[in-house]
């Protein structure tokens, strides 16, 4: 049974951020980063015999210290996988000479114990607030191979979409927005901002539903804002979280398997929530959005409502919070009742997903 969220107390809230940011198996930062920099690790031994660029990273990082972040860098892990797709699977995903340089170049990044390659070999701008090794891309003309391959791989997956250099202004804006979420919800939001690396501004080209804010299947760690995002501190408060969320399950499910092999989702079973009824736009959702899009309505409602207790400055007046809480902790309950029905199209990690999501809302006595 739902309950307004303004009677929800201050130690439930409480107790599912610290679950949402550190639980195990699905909410600690650390434990994913790990598990996904180990198994990176192991796509690059697998195609270290064919890759005299994988044989040197491997190489680069046997014995070090502190390399796990490099494996959090977008490019290196697309170049991995593309590794993999290229020369154990026989399929044409990225050229040896391309291959080769972006290994050799994250191996030296590697040697000089640096956390990231992409952002040495393009023009970024650091996220000074972010709590992770986060940067903006600021980049129109690459110079690098790196580099543009950053850019090809954005526009194979974001057909239309053009990338734009930010302002001063706009990027100050995106570190007052981590900064600011950082107040609100300080577990949460590092939890979150952990998992994003890259920030791109850009907007698509011609007509279409306008799109403020996305993440793209197989660039792990970055988000793509429109500038019509970046309005106010608030807005890019809520919209870093939200997008970072979306990353952190990509990473979820990297880990985990949350699905059964051969899983796509073009033939999964489509879900129309409820409040999407009347704008087939918008419908039509297979379930890796079903369960994504419960964890951002989740956390969103447990970011809502703490920052109803506690917001920072220039946030959202509280019982304006209060409603933004209520409104996507329905929203998370109602993805939960649907996926109910589609439990069996799940692997056993993605039902225990599913499972946690119910422990969590049944702590905010909102199921």
């Amino acid at each position: 049974m739902s309950v307004p969220f303004g009677s929800v107390g201050t130690a439930s809230l409480a107790a599912t951020e610290s679950e949402l940011s550190d639980g195990t198996p699905f909410g600690s930062y650390d434990y994913l980063s790990r598990n996904t920099s180990a198994e990176y690790v192991r796509l690059l031994a697998l195609i270290a015999e064919q890759s005299p660029g994988a044989q040197t990273l491997l190489a680069a990082i046997e014995g070090r210290e502190g390399a796990e972040p490099l494996f959090q860098d977008p490019l290196v892990r697309r170049t991995l996988e593309d590794g993999v797709l290229t020369l154990l699977r026989g399929l044409d995903a990225i050229d040896a000479a391309t291959l080769s340089e972006v290994l050799l170049c994250a191996a030296a990044h590697a040697e000089a114990g640096e956390r990231s390659m992409l952002d040495a070999t393009a023009r970024c701008v650091p996220l000074g607030s972010a709590p992770g090794h986060s940067f903006v891309w600021a980049d129109d003309r690459p110079a690098t191979v790196p580099g543009r391959r950053f850019v090809e791989e954005v526009l194979k997956r974001l057909p239309g979409f053009g990338i734009e250099v930010p302002t001063d202004e706009q990027v100050q804006l995106l570190d007052e927005g981590v900064h600011l979420a950082l107040q609100v919800t300080p577990s949460l939001a590092r939890s979150a901002l952990s998992h994003l690396r890259t920030v791109v501004v850009g907007d698509f080209e011609g007509a279409g539903p306008p799109i403020n804010a996305l993440t793209a299947p197989g660039l792990s760690g970055v988000v793509f804002l429109s500038p019509h995002a970046l309005s106010d501190r608030a807005a890019v408060a809520e919209t870093l979280v939200h997008e970072s969320i979306h990353l952190k399950f990509l990473d979820i499910e990297y880990v985990h398997a949350l699905f059964p092999v051969g899983f796509r989702p073009y033939s999964s079973p489509r879900i129309t929530p409820d409040w999407h009824q009347d704008d087939e736009r918008y419908g039509g959702w297979p379930l890796d959005r079903l369960l994504t899009s419960m964890q951002v309505y989740l956390s969103l409602a447990v970011f809502f409502g703490l920052a109803a207790e506690r917001r920072g400055d220039d946030f959202h007046a509280p019982d304006d919070c209060v409603a933004r809480a209520d409104r996507c902790a329905t929203r998370a309950t109602w993805l939960f009742t649907a996926a109910q029905d589609y439990l069996d199209h799940l692997s056993p990690a993605g039902r225990e997903f599913v499972t946690w999501m119910g422990g969590m809302l049944a702590l905010l006595r909102v199921t």
